[in-house]
């Protein structure tokens, strides 16, 4: 029988095959757009949670604001997003989506969705559901408990 920490190390090495997989899918799914995953996720913050700056893009990835300035410097190139005065900082700008890059947003979504009704789940939507509410559990338990300064 596994005891709690093998059972959580577990768990912990699954969620990072998981996203290794997710990353080479949307990068493999998403390449007829020029689009990789970390572009993806960039513009998936924006559409969901609105504008934010590059430091807390960064922030809330957990990496420095000169990586995520790498991409967004790629997005601000493709034309998929701006920078548009922040009320709150001078310096540092909030990065919003262009019109442009909403549409790219919504063709990303019809592309996953098509793919997920293309390979089915082998979850039922309850199941799916439980598993999110654990993970983001989890998650923010790690946020709130991690003994390390971010």
């Amino acid at each position: 029988m596994k005891d709690a920490a093998g059972i959580y190390q577990e768990l912990y090495e699954e969620i990072r095959k998981m996203h290794n997989r997710l990353r080479w899918l949307g990068d493999h799914i998403h390449r007829a757009d020029g689009q990789t995953s970390a572009k993806r996720s960039l513009l998936w913050s924006l559409h969901e949670e609105g504008s934010a700056t590059v430091p807390q893009l960064a922030a809330e990835r957990l990496v420095s604001r000169q990586i995520i300035q790498t991409q967004v410097n790629l997005l601000l190139t493709e034309g998929l997003v701006k920078f548009v005065p922040n009320p709150r900082h001078k310096r540092s700008k909030l990065l919003t989506l262009t019109s442009q890059g909403k549409a790219l947003i919504e063709k990303m979504r019809q592309r996953e969705t098509a793919l997920l009704e293309q390979t089915g789940s082998p979850l039922t939507a309850d199941e799916v559901e439980k598993t999110v509410t654990n993970l983001r559990a989890l998650r923010t338990h790690l946020e709130n408990n991690t003994p390390f300064p971010e």
